[in-house]
């Protein structure tokens, strides 16, 4: 079972086991039906945003969530990323495979060239 399948079949036993519809998660997390719809009919990847407004509506601590989802590492205690990165990689959740191949090529392109202006490979996770 994939991490995605793990977190929307944990999602909707939560939902079940509190007796709510995807519209009542949508008020208390602060998102639009659709959106929840998208999650856990497995159309979308759920993001950080997604998951802190889960946590939200849940009760629960947003690193937990995060965790569940798979968005960090069951280790860390938090999520480490600046901000721009955090939005770019839920930019990234809402693409398609193609489309987000396209946009790692094209990070992969400004960091060739960071790293050249920089003396070489500092970090990169490839």
């Amino acid at each position: 079972m994939d991490m995605t399948a793990d977190f929307v079949s944990w999602l909707q036993s939560e939902l079940n086991h509190r007796g709510w519809s995807q519209s009542e998660l949508a008020r208390r997390g602060g998102f639009t039906p659709t959106a929840i719809n998208k999650i856990l009919s497995r159309e979308r990847m759920p993001g950080v945003d997604f998951c802190k407004g889960v946590a939200r509506a849940l009760g629960m601590r947003d690193v937990d969530v995060m965790r569940i989802a798979d968005l960090i590492d069951p280790d860390e205690r938090s999520v480490a990323y600046p901000p721009a990165i955090r939005r770019a990689i839920a930019m990234m959740l809402d693409m398609d495979d193609e489309t987000q191949r396209d946009a790692e090529a094209v990070v992969s392109a400004i960091w060739n060239r960071w790293a050249s202006r920089n003396g070489g490979n500092r970090r990169c996770a490839g």
